[in-house]
This record gives structure tokens, sequence and C-alpha cells, in this order.
């Protein structure tokens, strides 16, 4: 199959929304990370998502619409809270899980009886969608396990040859995954967390907002249950002295032959003087832009040696990411 990358037009959405009609997989931007998009109500379009990412089956996708007043299409109800967290928050980087109807295809959700529902704030994916006139089902258009997709080379890298279509929107703004939350018995709980942290839920909300990242048997967020976001090289996750910890590590590993690059905040450079040293941002807003593309960049290394951020609004959602990259190689 050879993979076209189009610029966002009408004739690139126009051919778009031909292909996801005709059941074929497209890759699109969001102001998160990259999508692969299928229509979510076709199942054997579905199955070509987890093909191309070499995806297990029992991870769940999430649905992508250009309009909220569209949700209630494929769920069953809506709550009063539900609701306050759709007209707060979207369009924007949060997934709502809600109980789908049957219009969602089974292996959309794995099985499960609800859907994470989420309206893009970028204006690309939404005008894509809303020329699709479907609900788009889509995980992080990269292979399984590799480092989410920021820039569209970034897709061309993992699925050239596997789909038709990469929709170029330059890069994304947030640079992680969306936030997933689900209301249960009135409450809020944060499934996965992203840009929009439990303390922005819980001002706006005017509520207490759970954390509940392990995931159940039947899993209800996409990107908790498998090893995600890895390079291709080691990578360890720094927490503790943290700048005499790195120094030390970087020592002993170069020492040894092994070619390694050090990742830290913008403040922490001056104490890797003479040390092969990047700063990935001056906190984990700026960090959680660049961590994806920075692993992709810098994984022709041995090892990365990467800084906890514990500054900015996303140092959950960036630890998240980082300790899933590493495989939990924390120290």
């Amino acid at each position: 199959m050879q993979t076209e990358i189009l610029k966002p037009n009408k004739e690139t959405y126009s051919f778009a929304s031909k292909l996801i009609n005709e059941g074929e997989v497209v890759a699109f931007p969001t102001e998160t990370v990259y999508g692969l998009g299928a229509d979510a109500t076709n199942e054997e379009a579905v199955k070509k998502i987890f093909i191309a990412k070499g995806r297990p089956s029992d991870n769940p996708l999430i649905v992508h619409l250009s309009d909220k007043k569209d949700i209630v299409k494929y769920v069953f109800s809506i709550n009063e809270l539900e609701q306050q967290i759709i007209d707060k928050f979207m369009p924007g980087p949060i997934s709502l899980v809600l109980r789908k109807n049957d219009k969602i295809c089974p292996i959309v959700t794995a099985g499960g009886e609800t859907v994470a529902i989420r309206i893009p704030e970028n204006l690309v994916a939404r005008d894509f969608i809303k020329a699709c006139d479907k609900p788009i089902c889509a995980p992080s258009a990269n292979t399984s396990k590799r480092p989410s997709p920021t820039i569209a080379k970034h897709v061309y890298d993992d699925m050239n040859g596997k789909i038709p279509l990469i929709i170029d929107g330059g890069q994304t703004t947030v640079g992680i995954e969306s936030t997933v939350v689900k209301v249960e018995d009135n409450e809020v709980y944060i499934l996965r967390p992203g840009k929009i942290s439990k303390e922005k839920l819980e001002s706006e909300l005017k509520c207490v907002v759970h954390e509940k990242f392990k995931p159940g048997k039947v899993v209800e967020s996409p990107g908790t249950k498998y090893t995600h976001y890895k390079p291709r090289c080691d990578m360890i996750l720094v927490k503790t002295d943290v700048i005499n910890t790195i120094a030390n590590l970087y020592n002993e590993n170069t020492k040894k032959g092994k070619k390694v690059v050090i990742f830290c905040k913008q403040e922490s450079l001056k104490y890797f003087d003479g040390m092969n040293a990047v700063s990935i941002g001056k906190d984990s807003n700026e960090a959680s832009h660049n961590i994806f593309k920075y692993l992709r960049d810098y994984e022709n290394n041995d090892l990365i040696i990467a800084e906890y951020f514990d500054n900015g609004t996303m140092v959950d959602g960036l630890y998240n990411r980082m300790s899933k990259s590493c495989s939990g190689n924390i120290i």
C-alpha cells in the first residue's frame, strides 16, 4: 500500500472521507498526538487499526466526534455531572467514559459496555471528522508500544505501507494523550492523567476528583494496561537525589563505553556541563510537549537518563508517560 502525506484542505478532507467510508484507516492530527482513525461503526475497518498498530484487541479505543451535540447519538444517557464535564472541557484534551449504545462496535471497547468519547480541540481533527460524517475511533498513530507520534513524520516512520493517508497538521501542541475520566456514583475518577489535571477538574467542577490509574479486568481506558512509549534504547527515570544520581549514572555508563544522553529541566543543564545533556523543557508542560519527539530523536543512544519533573501543571501526565517509557526503571 502506498502511504500519502497531505496537507489539510478541502480536497484532502474529501479524499479522507472517501477512504473512511470505504472502510480504510487514516492518520490525523489532534492537539494531543496523531491518531489512527477508522469508522467506529464498521468492525472490519476497526480491525485494520489493530493490525496496523500490532495492538492487542483487549485494549480499547477512544471515539472522536466533531461536535459535542453528537455524543448523545452513541451513548445511553448523560447525567448532570457528566454534562458539566462536557460543557466545561470539550472540545479539549479530555475523554469521558460513558455507557455506549449498540451503534459503536464491541471491538472498539474491547467488549466492554463503556466507551471513551472525545471532542478534539484541534480544528484539523474536527474538520476531518465532520467531513467523514462518522464517529472516528482512534488510538495514537504509532506501532504498539512505540513513542506516540507528535509530527506526521513519526506516523510515516511507523505506518508507511500500512495505511493509505496521513493528514499533516504540523506538530501537536499538548504532546501527550488526553486525560480520561469517568463518573461513578456521582464522583469523578481520572483513569489516565493528561493535560487536564486533578486540580483543574476540581476547580471547575467544584467536587473532589479521585485518581484511579490501575486498570481492572475489563480495561475502561486506553494506555493503562501495557508497556507503552518505549524508545529503542534503555531508559532510566531519576526521582531521588536527582542531580548527583544522574551524574553518577552518566559517568558509570560512559566509562563502560555506552552512548548516553540526559533529558533534564532547563534549569538543570548547568549541572551537567561537559555531558551529553539536553533540556526537554522548563517544566512538565513543556516537557510533555517534547517528550515523545525527543524519545524518537535520541533513541540511537544506548541509554537515556531522564530527570523527574515536579513543576508545572502536567506532572502526573508526564510522569505516567515517562514511567511507561522506561518500563518502570525508576530510581
